[in-house]
């Protein structure tokens, strides 16, 4: 009988925390109603993944000297960052200057990868391609949970 209790109050306890809408894969953040429906929320969620799975591209593509597919993948980067602009990070929200100015520095520094690599200066290009990666990893570190 007592375990039969213990049990009911586990599934009371772990439906309530289901139904109170915790959002596990984001810490304990709460993402209420308001907070998914918003649609930069949604666009940088989406923005993610695409983020790292281009950036690898670029990457490889710096490595094999493609000019062309540098040019289309660092396209697709340059696409996304003023959606990337208008967006709300995850954490220090009051800091939106500062995630601003990251953006940029990612925008810059997308930018001046293509321009060394179109001027065929190869290695130059994957030193900037570096300051991409740092404007990502500064951005998560300061803006994401």
């Amino acid at each position: 009988m007592r375990k039969g209790c213990i049990v009911t109050v586990m599934c009371l306890v772990f439906g309530a925390i289901a139904m109170n809408g915790l959002a596990f894969a984001h810490g304990m953040e709460k993402h209420d109603k308001a907070t998914m429906d918003d649609v930069q929320m949604k666009k940088l969620h989406s923005m993610m993944p695409m983020f790292s799975e281009v950036s690898a591209k670029l990457e490889t593509a710096l490595e094999k000297k493609n000019i062309v597919a540098v040019e289309a993948e660092a396209g697709k980067l340059l696409k996304s960052v003023p959606d990337l602009k208008k967006s709300k990070p995850h954490k220090n929200i009051k800091q939106r200057k500062k995630y601003v100015e990251l953006a940029t520095n990612l925008e810059m520094a997308v930018n001046h990868t293509v321009s060394l690599a179109q001027k065929s200066d190869f290695a130059g290009a994957k030193v900037a391609f570096k300051k991409v990666e740092e404007a990502c990893a500064a951005c998560h570190t300061k803006f994401r949970d």
